[in-house]
């Protein structure tokens, strides 16, 4: 059967909102399920839950002509959630806007610097975590595709770090305002790699590494506590007497 249970009051359902809730999932053919309210929704709300095709988006209502109005009504509509009045006329709030506007996107801006020279601030990689998220592997997609064959290294400068600068890999997340330089690979470094071969930090061919079986990682037992040890075709050990 339909188990209904609410941990908030629903006061947007009427006055028996178990009722409602029962009437709606019998027109969808829900007749074996258990519901769990956690806040108080409409029943327009529950409705786009089991048609599983909606989905809510952040929105930010901006009011303009903020100057057209008395104070008493725009000190009502700027009270209003994720309401913002501006006015163009006046260049009023417009640099509030703008800030809130890439709050609520959750915008990144990154600056990339080349060796020797200082970063390049007039026009920066913006990411999202919407988006591909705010790691290096994403700003080496926004530079250039090819870019990730040959990353070896990057140097942050910025909030993300620990120290500046701090040498990061790939999955590194970035924060606002970060400057990162990207360091890429040798020819001789990404030809060896391709051939399945690896350099070490001295540029040395290191060696492939070798199983090693669980026996052979045990040293020698010592022939005088080996009881099973031989001497001259005889059993040797603690009372056989040589040394």
């Amino acid at each position: 059967g339909i188990k209904f249970n609410s941990m908030v009051p629903l006061t947007k359902m009427g006055s028996d909102p178990s009722s409602v809730v029962h009437k709606v999932l019998q027109e969808y053919k829900c007749h074996n399920c258990e519901i769990v309210f956690r806040e108080d929704v409409e029943i327009d709300q529950f409705i786009d839950l089991l048609e599983g095709n909606r989905r809510y988006i952040k929105c930010l209502y901006c009011y303009n002509k903020a100057d057209a109005v008395t104070m008493e009504e725009l000190d009502v509509l700027a009270r209003q959630p994720n309401s913002m009045v501006m006015s163009c006329h006046l260049d009023l709030n417009k640099d509030r806007l703008l800030a809130r506007m890439w709050n609520m996107l959750a915008m990144v801006r990154v600056y990339t610097r080349r060796r020797g020279e200082p970063p390049d601030l007039n026009e920066p990689s913006v990411m999202t975590d919407g988006r591909g998220g705010v790691t290096i592997r994403t700003l080496c997609g926004h530079l250039h595709r090819d870019l990730m064959r040959e990353f070896k290294y990057a140097l942050v400068w910025g909030q993300s770090c620990k120290h500046t600068p701090q040498r990061v890999g790939k999955e590194h997340a970035l924060m606002d305002e970060d400057v990162v330089q990207i360091f890429k690979k040798t020819a001789k470094e990404y030809g060896l790699e391709k051939k399945g071969k690896v350099l070490t930090k001295q540029g040395c061919l290191a060696e492939p590494s070798k199983k090693v079986h669980d026996r052979d990682k045990k040293g020698p037992s010592s022939s005088r506590h080996d009881p099973g040890y031989k001497h001259n075709g005889k059993l040797g050990g603690k009372s056989s007497g040589f040394a």
